[in-house]
């Protein structure tokens, strides 16, 4: 890990917030984004700097990756004063979440809840009473699923989709 990261701002800026998702990449490998936020000459500053392996789905798990990314780049966690990530309990958990963990060894890194993510859940409550809805997502979800858990299938689907744009241009 360590070299993986280059950027001294977040280092010269001394204080600064993260926000970790879990997101599958195109093969679908599930992996952690990382992205720091911090102020360079005055100016707020969002920089993606990592993905992590995803090495297991606990908040212990995840805040271990994140903390050994941090170390290994000089980064220390006590200059954390923000925190944000998604509603899923192994990140947002009030006791054993990632935030939980962060707060215990700084309690000056503040957890505020992704508003995209919330917004996501409040779209998600607000069409769950529409039964064609649900049903036609369902659907898209079963593909997606049928999809990406094959990489030949996977392949073969890009492929297709390609040569289908390629032919609209023509």
């Amino acid at each position: 890990m360590r070299g993986a990261f280059c950027d001294d701002g977040v280092k010269e800026a001394k204080y600064f917030s993260v926000t970790v998702d879990s997101t599958p990449d195109a093969s679908p490998v599930d992996q952690l984004t990382c992205v720091l936020r911090y102020m360079e000459n005055e100016t707020p500053v969002e920089r993606f700097v990592h993905f992590f392996d995803n090495a297991g789905h606990t908040g212990q798990d995840q805040a271990n990756s994140l903390l050994r990314f941090l170390e290994a780049n000089g980064i220390d966690i006590a200059n954390c004063r923000g925190q944000s990530y998604d509603n899923a309990a192994n990140m947002s958990g009030k006791y054993r979440g990632m935030q939980a963990i962060i707060q215990q060894i700084n309690p000056l890194a503040v957890y505020v809840p992704c508003t995209a993510h919330s917004l996501n859940l409040v779209g998600q409550t607000a069409v769950s009473s529409c039964r064609p809805v649900v049903s036609y997502f369902g659907f898209v979800q079963e593909l997606y699923n049928f999809f990406t858990s094959s990489k030949s299938r996977f392949a073969n689907l890009m492929d297709r989709i390609k040569k289908d744009h390629a032919s609209r241009r023509a």
